[in-house]
């Protein structure tokens, strides 16, 4: 009897053991709400390739049709090119009373064998306002750049009216190294439609260059170079850089970015200040360079390369590689005597090789 009630037991033990490792049976609801959702998504994705396989197989037949309309709206045009020249700044009064004198030919000239009339500025009669009103057509409440600035609605600060730069807040660490989630956001604040646009879609081709109020720039039947308002590498408006070796003029410097020198065995180490970096312990991108003073002037090294600085002049403009941004700079070496003092222009966006 007990090896047999042992037995028993463990015969039960072991399909206890069974039992309870094979999967439960799971009871689930699924209401009609769910089956909505899996269904109108599919027939999003389905419909989403099949736009997308139309826009594909129809490009060529697009292309086509936007030559001909083109060539159309040449073929009724009265003239063949029409250039619009914009001088930023320039006063009515004095345009007239030079081109009176003869000081001005060329604009006399061609108010000579044209039509001249003066129009009417915007209010207020600023830079961007206007522009903003001579590309839409529009008023300032219309397109909705009052000023260079703006109020910032939250904390009151000043900030860029034409434009909003958002940097990337939301980055996933991987021990020292940084990875942002998303790329940062670019976005034109100018409201309304430049006529560019309006001629692009009657199949004009357009060339904008230097116009401001651009950035940053719009996909138009056309091509563009930003001017005015364009941010640099840094992402302000234009930061420049000041190397001075004289402790008394770093104290006292306002504006830019000052960053003190110190001569040793006839040269100078520093850099160039670039991009933010959020995985650097100094939070931005550098360069080094290195600056050797000589007889006429001075010589930068930077990386490989050799460029001349010669006193009182600008250099032409200098190539530098950031990781994943180029840029463009200038330098003006101001003097090397009893203090070395070197000017270096913003970081300027390469316009050959523009961050992707």
């Amino acid at each position: 009897m007990k090896d047999s009630s042992r037995h028993l037991l463990r015969l039960a033990g072991t399909t206890t053991v069974f039992l309870t490792a094979l999967p439960a049976v799971a009871h689930a609801y699924i209401g009609p709400g769910a089956g909505f959702v899996f269904v109108s998504s599919f027939f999003i994705l389905l419909l989403t390739f099949f736009l997308a396989l139309i826009a594909l197989l129809t490009w060529p037949i697009r292309w086509i049709i936007r030559s001909f309309r083109g060539r159309r709206a040449l073929a009724k045009a009265r003239v063949r090119q029409v250039v619009i020249l914009g001088l930023d700044g320039l006063d009515p009064d004095l345009a007239e009373k030079w081109m009176d004198e003869g000081l001005l030919p060329n604009l006399a000239g061609l108010r000579k064998q044209g039509t001249f009339s003066r129009l009417r500025t915007t209010f207020p009669a600023m830079s961007p306002v206007a522009w903003s009103s001579f590309q839409t057509g529009c008023n300032p409440g219309r397109h909705r750049i009052f000023d260079f600035l703006k109020p910032n609605r939250k904390n009151y600060l000043p900030e860029d009216s034409s434009a909003r730069i958002e940097t990337v807040s939301r980055t996933l660490s991987l021990g020292p190294i940084r990875i942002p989630l998303r790329r940062p956001s670019l976005q034109l604040l100018r409201k309304s439609r430049p006529f560019w646009h309006t001629l692009g879609e009657h199949g004009i081709f357009s060339t904008v260059l230097r116009v401001p109020i651009t950035f940053p720039p719009e996909k138009f039947r056309g091509v563009s170079l930003s001017a005015m308002t364009v941010p640099d590498l840094k992402g302000t408006q234009g930061s420049f850089t000041y190397y001075t070796s004289d402790p008394e003029e770093q104290a006292r410097f306002t504006g830019g970015y000052s960053l003190p020198l110190e001569l040793r065995d006839g040269q100078v180490d520093t850099w160039i200040a670039g991009p933010a970096d959020p995985n650097s312990a100094d939070g931005e991108m550098r360069i080094p360079i290195r600056i050797k003073p000589n007889e006429t002037g001075a010589t930068l090294i930077l990386g490989k390369s050799r460029h001349a600085l010669p006193l009182r002049e600008y250099t032409p403009w200098i190539s530098v590689a950031f990781r994943k941004a180029r840029g463009i700079v200038r330098f003006y070496l101001k003097s090397v005597t009893p203090h070395l003092r070197l000017y270096m222009s913003p970081v300027n966006i390469d316009p050959a090789r523009p961050p992707p």
